[in-house]
């Protein structure tokens, strides 16, 4: 009998979202074929860079869960549970800022 990690079934809504956010923050590379499946049916992914060098460790089915039940409720959260630092802002953003004018 094969176990949950060799059983493919299809990602939920949810967990399609998760790996978008998890591509866009990470690259393409991170596709639905690199998901697998815990020995609990969840679905996760070891998201890595363009390198080829692993970032993090991604469960998709509970970060689905925790958007769905407003746990995780705004995409800069999303991005801290992905470990993904913020953006910084841009140089001439921090200088209109301060800049007052003539």
């Amino acid at each position: 009998m094969p176990s949950a990690s060799e059983t493919r079934r299809p990602l939920t809504e949810g967990e399609r979202q998760i790996l978008a956010e998890v591509q866009r923050h990470f690259g393409a590379q991170n596709d639905e074929a690199s998901v697998f499946f815990s020995d609990k049916d969840e679905a996760v992914i070891f998201a890595s860079d363009k390198s080829g060098r692993n970032e993090a460790c991604v469960v998709l089915t509970n970060l689905a869960a925790f958007v769905a039940d407003g746990t995780i409720s705004s995409s800069d959260q999303l991005r801290e549970w992905l470990g993904v630092p913020a953006p910084a802002t841009p140089w001439w953003r921090r200088l209109t800022k301060r800049w007052s004018g003539p």
